[in-house]
C-alpha cells in the first residue's frame, strides 16, 4: 500500500467475502466439516526498509548441518547467527554451515534453536530444529531410530466461535493432544494455526498438514490454480517448523487426479526437497505420486476386526505406509452416550492401534478424531456435530481420550464404568474396563480384596499398555467354609457368568455343575440364590463401594473409587488464570464439570449453568447453557485494560456458585 500512503489520515478498510466459492477448495461439492467466514487469525501492516528480507527458509541435520535460502527484496547478502536460547553459537556467510555436536529435536527432548538474518537495518529470526525424518517401508524413522506413529486427526474449530482462535487456546489444544498419549498431529483438512504448530515445535509433537480439500476435484482452471496457490503457500507458510514431517498434498479422499497431483509434488520439490509428502485416499489401489501411501481404513466395524492387513494396499507398493483415518464415523459416540457406547468406543480404538502397531507394514495409525467438530446440514447428528472424537467439541474427555492417555508414560488410570447396575439391562454387570498404564491393578470392594488384574496382552498383544479387563468381581472375597476351595473357584465363575449375562443366559453345563454342588454339599435353591445375592447384589452393602489401586515399580500411584452417588458439587477449572491483552484478545478455557463424591463425572447431567463476570472479560458464547454429558466449557476473552487488573468468573448451578479469579493485563 505503499504508493497509496499519505502524511497521515489513512484509513484501510478490508471487506470479506464469506460466500462458498465454487472454484475455491475446498468447495465445489459438498464438505462434512463446518467451514467459516471473516477474519479469524491475526493481521498484520508491516513497513520495510527499501532493501529487506522477505523469507528464510532453514532447515537442520541431526549431524549438525544447516541449510538456508533466503528470499531478499533489493539488494546485499545475508548474515547468519546461531542462537540457543538466547546465546549467540555461531556467525556465518552462504546457504550452509555446520555446528558440531547439536542437541537433535525429538518427541522427548524437542530442543530448539534461532538462526537470524540480517540484511543492513533489516533482521528477520526463525525457530528451527536439528532433526531427521524419513517415511521408508520398513517404518518410520525419527533421527536414525524408528518410531511408531501414534496420531489424531485435529479440526481445528470451537464452540461458539469456529477456528477464531487466539494463541493461548492454540497452545491449550496442542498441550492436550501431547498429553493424551500419541506423537502424532493430522491437521485435517487444511493448513492450521502458526501458534498450533509452533507449541508442537515446543512439545515434540509431530504434525502431518494437508491442503484444504474433501473429496472433490474441480476441473476447471481456476480451481486447480487455487489448489495449487494453496500448496505453495502452505509450504512456505510451514516449512520451518522441525515438527512437520511431512506434507498432504492429496485432497482428502479424492480420485486420482496424476496431472494435478503431479504438480503439487514439483512444487515441494521447489520449496522444500528435504521433506516428503503424503496423500490420504480411501481406496487400496490409487497410483501414489507421494512418498507415502496414506490409507483411511474403515474396516473397524465390531470389536473382532481393527484394520485390513498392509500387504492389501496395492498401489502402496514400495511405499511408506500410514493408516490416515479410521473409527470417526463409523461409530460416532456422544459425552451422554450409554456406559455400553461409549466403552465400546474406546476398545474399537484400542483394536485399531494395536493391529495397525502389530502390522510392522504400517509406520502406526493416526485415527479419527481429536475433538467433535461442527458440520453441514448433510452430516453430523441434526445438531451440525459430527461426534467423532475422543474428546467432544469442549475438550472434555470420553473414554476413549483414557485409552490414548494411558498409551502414553505420564502415569494414568481412568475405570471406565459408574459401576452403577442401572446403566446395564436387567442391571447385570459386564465385564469392567480399565485403562491404564499401571503394572497391574489390585481391586477391592467395600474393605475386602477382590484380586489383582494385569493388562490383557492376549487380546491386545501389540499395544504398550493393553487395556485390564476384570470379568472377576468376587474373587478373594468368596469365603464358604463348607465348600471346598477348588469348588469355590468354580462356583465364582459361574456366578461371575450369570452377573455379567443375567439367569436367563446359563449354560447347560453352568446348570448341571450347580445341580452337582447342590447334590454334593447338600444345598437348596434358597441358599444358592442367597449366596449369589450376597456377593453379586449386595444392594444397601458397604461392598457397593469399588476401590482401584494402581501399581506400577511395586509402587501405587494412584486410587479411583466408585459408588452410589449421593453428594454432588460443581468443579470449574480455568486452563491459566492469566489473560494478556496484546494486538489481539486473549482467551481462556474453563472447564465445568458435575461431579460426585469421588470425583466422577457424572455424564447423565444436564443442568443449567448462568455466567456472570465483572472486569475486563466478557463471555464468548452464551452466558446461559446446559451441561453437556455432564461437563462443558466456558470461553472468556480478555478486554482492553491499561494495567493488571483482577476480573471474576461466577459461575452458577442450582444455587451453588462457584467463583473464577482471573488476571488480565496488557502485553
Amino acid at each position: 500500500v505503499s504508493a497509496f500512503l499519505r502524511p497521515k489520515g489513512n484509513v484501510l478498510t478490508l471487506f470479506v467475502d464469506g460466500s462458498e466459492d465454487p472454484t475455491i477448495p475446498p468447495f465445489g461439492k459438498v464438505v462434512d466439516y463446518l467451514t467459516y467466514c471473516g477474519i479469524y487469525r491475526e493481521v498484520y501492516l508491516t513497513s520495510h526498509p527499501s532493501s529487506y528480507i522477505e523469507d528464510v527458509f532453514v532447515s537442520g541435520s541431526s549431524d549438525g548441518t544447516i541449510k538456508v535460502q533466503t528470499k531478499i527484496h533489493g539488494e546485499g547478502s545475508p548474515h547468519y547467527a546461531l542462537y540457543d536460547e538466547g546465546r549467540l553459537l555461531a556467525e556465518f556467510d552462504g546457504s550452509s554451515f555446520h555446528y558440531d555436536c547439536p542437541k537433535v529435536w525429538g518427541v522427548g527432548s524437542p530442543h530448539l534453536y534461532e538462526l537470524e538474518a540480517q540484511l543492513g537495518e533489516d533482521r528477520k529470526r526463525v525457530r528451527f530444529g536439528f532433526r531427521d525424518a524419513k517415511f521408508q517401508p520398513e517404518g518410520f524413522f525419527l533421527n536414525g531410530k524408528r518410531l511408531t506413529l501414534v496420531g489424531l486427526n485435529r479440526h481445528q474449530t470451537y464452540p461458539y466461535f469456529g477456528p477464531a482462535a487466539p494463541k493461548s487456546l492454540q497452545y491449550d489444544d496442542a498441550d492436550l493432544l501431547k498429553s493424551s498419549g500419541i506423537n502424532l498431529v493430522r491437521t485435517s483438512h487444511y493448513p492450521q494455526s502458526e501458534h498450533f504448530l509452533d507449541r508442537c515445535d515446543e512439545l515434540g509433537l509431530m504434525v502431518v498438514d494437508e491442503i484444504p480439500g474433501w473429496q472433490y476435484i474441480g476441473q476447471d482452471k481456476k480451481w486447480r490454480e487455487n489448489c495449487r496457490d494453496f500448496a505453495r503457500r502452505m509450504i512456505v507458510k510451514e516449512r520451518n517448523h522441525p515438527c512437520l514431517i511431512a506434507y498432504g498434498l492429496r485432497i482428502d479422499e479424492s480420485p486420482d487426479d496424476d496431472e494435478l497431483y503431479s504438480s503439487l509434488q514439483a512444487i515441494k520439490e521447489e520449496l522444500d526437497p528435504g521433506r516428503q509428502s503424503l496423500g490420504v485416499r480411501n481406496f487400496k489401489d490409487s497410483h501414489c505420486l507421494e512418498d507415502v501411501y496414506g490409507y483411511n481404513d474403515f474396516s473397524c466395524d465390531s470389536l473382532e476386526h481393527g484394520v485390513d492387513p498392509s500387504g492389501q494396499l496395492k498401489g502402496g507398493k514400495g511405499k511408506a505406509l500410514l493408516i490416515t483415518e479410521s473409527n470417526g464415523h463409523m461409530f460416532p459416540t456422544k459425552s451422554f452416550d450409554p456406559t455400553s457406547r461409549r466403552v465400546e468406543h474406546a476398545l474399537r480404538h484400542a483394536k485399531v492401534l494395536d493391529e495397525a502397531v502389530g502390522d510392522r507394514g504400517y509406520c502406526g495409525a493416526i485415527t479419527w478424531c481429536a475433538f467433535d467438530y461442527g458440520t453441514h446440514r448433510d452430516f453430523g447428528s441434526g445438531d451440525h456435530i459430527c461426534h467423532h472424537g475422543v474428546y467432544d467439541i469442549y475438550r472434555s474427555p470420553k473414554y476413549a481420550a483414557s485409552f490414548f492417555k494411558s498409551q502414553g508414560k505420564t502415569p494414568f488410570i481412568d475405570v471406565a464404568s459408574l459401576l452403577q447396575p442401572g446403566d446395564f439391562d436387567a442391571a447385570l454387570m459386564p465385564k469392567i474396563y480399565v485403562f491404564t498404564n499401571a503394572e497391574y491393578v489390585e481391586m477391592y470392594r467395600g474393605e475386602h480384596r477382590i484380586g489383582r488384574f494385569y493388562p490383557n496382552r492376549k487380546d491386545y498383544p501389540h499395544l504398550p499398555h493393553p487395556p485390564i479387563v476384570i470379568d472377576d468381581i468376587i474373587g478373594d472375597m468368596f469365603n464358604e467354609p463348607n465348600i471346598s476351595p477348588e469348588d469355590g473357584k468354580k462356583i465364582v465363575a459361574t456366578f461371575n457368568w450369570c452377573a455379567q449375562n443375567g439367569y436367563g443366559a446359563l449354560r447347560v453345563r453352568d446348570k448341571l455343575f450347580l445341580a452337582r454342588m447342590m447334590a454334593k454339599y447338600h444345598l437348596d435353591f434358597s441358599y444358592v440364590y442367597a449366596t449369589y445375592a450376597k456377593y453379586v447384589q449386595s444392594w444397601g452393602e458397604s461392598s457397593s463401594l469399588w476401590r482401584f489401586e494402581a501399581f506400577k515399580d511395586g509402587k501405587r500411584f494412584a486410587t479411583i473409587t466408585r459408588g452410589p452417588s449421593t453428594d454432588f458439587h460443581l468443579e470449574v477449572k480455568p486452563t491459566r488464570d492469566t489473560l494478556v491483552h496484546g494486538a489481539t484478545y486473549d482467551c481462556v478455557r474453563i472447564g465445568i464439570a458435575k461431579k460426585d463424591q469421588y470425583g466422577t463425572t457424572m455424564p447423565y447431567a444436564s443442568d443449567p449453568v448462568e455466567v456472570t463476570v465483572e472486569g475486563p472479560i466478557e463471555v464468548y458464547g452464551p452466558r446461559i447453557f446446559s451441561l453437556y454429558g455432564g461437563a462443558s466449557a466456558l470461553y472468556i476473552r480478555s478486554l482492553p485494560c491499561k494495567n493488571p487488573t483482577e476480573a471474576t468468573v461466577h459461575v452458577t448451578c442450582l444455587g451453588e456458585t462457584i467463583d473464577c479469579l482471573l488476571v488480565v493485563r496488557p502485553a
